[in-house]
C-alpha cells in the first residue's frame, strides 16, 4: 500500500472533461438517468440537472486554482483483484458539492411540501451528491493513473478503470482483455474479456463458463466496481461517502 498526495486543479479538470465531453457523453447520460429514475423524472423537463453540473464543474475548476489547499491525501491498496482508494474530502469540494445537489432539486421543492415529498426530494438530493463522488473519484483515479505513480514506467500498462456503466453501444472487439461488459441486446448477464483473436473473442460468464462472440457483437462496458456476493450486480458498499470517503475496484 501507498500514500499518496493528488493534486486538487486536474482532478477538477478530469470532472469538468467527463462532463463536457462530446464524442463520450456517459457521465452525461449517467446524471440524466438517475433523475428519470428516481420520482421525480419531470425535472429533467422542468430544469435538466446536466447543464448545471456542467456549469458547475467549469466554475469549480477555475476555483480550485485559488484553494488554500492545493492536495489530497489518498491511501491506495491493492488485494488480488481488488483496488481500495481511500481518501478525504477538502472542505472546498464537500461546500461545492453539497451546495450544488441543493441548487439542482431546487425547482421541485415547495414550501408547501408535504413530509413525504420532501423526504423523496431529499432521497434523490443525496444520490445526485452520491454520484458527484463517483465523479470525482473518477478524476483522482486518472489524475493518479496517468501520473505514473502506481509502478514507475508501467503508466501504459495500468488498465483504466471506469465507475460507471456506458449507456453507447461498442463492439466487443474494441475492448482490452479484462473488460467486463453485457450484451446490448440482453444485458442481465456480466461478462469478461479472457483472450482476443482475429475473428472472436473468447469471454466468460460470472460463474466462469467459457464461450466465444464475434468481434463485432454490439455490448455495453460495465464499471469495474466490485460486484456483490452475487458476481453479476455492484456492491452496494463499493463506494462510501463519510467523512473519509473510500471505494473498492474490482478488475
Amino acid at each position: 500500500d501507498f500514500t499518496k498526495m493528488v493534486r486538487i486543479v486536474p482532478v477538477a479538470q478530469k470532472m469538468l472533461e467527463y462532463m463536457t465531453d462530446t464524442n463520450d457523453r456517459n457521465w452525461q447520460t449517467h446524471f440524466h438517468m438517475q433523475v428519470e429514475h428516481s420520482d421525480f423524472p419531470e425535472l429533467n423537463e422542468i430544469d435538466p440537472v446536466v447543464p448545471k453540473i456542467q456549469l458547475a464543474c467549469e466554475e469549480f475548476a477555475e476555483s480550485a486554482k485559488s484553494f488554500k489547499r492545493k492536495t489530497v491525501q489518498t491511501r491506495f491498496f491493492e488485494t488480488g483483484d481488488n483496488y481500495y482508494l481511500g481518501m478525504e474530502f477538502t472542505r472546498e469540494y464537500d461546500r461545492w458539492k453539497n451546495q450544488l445537489g441543493s441548487e439542482l432539486v431546487a425547482p421541485i421543492g415547495r414550501n408547501d411540501c408535504d413530509s413525504d415529498t420532501k423526504t423523496r426530494i431529499e432521497t434523490l438530493r443525496g444520490k445526485l451528491m452520491h454520484h458527484i463522488d463517483r465523479l470525482w473519484y473518477d478524476g483522482v483515479l486518472e489524475v493518479i493513473r496517468t501520473g505514473d505513480v502506481y509502478n514507475p514506467g508501467a503508466r501504459h500498462r495500468v488498465p483504466r478503470l471506469y465507475l460507471i456503466n456506458s449507456y453507447t453501444d461498442m463492439k466487443v472487439g474494441s475492448f482490452p482483455v479484462g473488460e467486463s461488459f453485457r450484451l446490448s441486446k440482453d444485458p442481465k448477464e456480466m461478462y469478461e474479456i479472457m483472450a482476443k483473436g482475429p475473428i472472436n473473442v473468447i469471454v466468460r460468464n460470472v460463474e466462469g463458463y467459457i464461450s466465444t462472440m464475434p468481434r463485432s457483437t454490439l455490448v455495453r462496458r460495465e464499471g469495474n466496481l466490485t460486484r456483490s456476493p452475487d458476481g453479476n450486480n455492484e456492491s452496494r458498499v463499493a463506494l462510501a461517502t463519510f467523512p473519509v470517503a473510500h471505494h473498492v475496484n474490482h478488475r
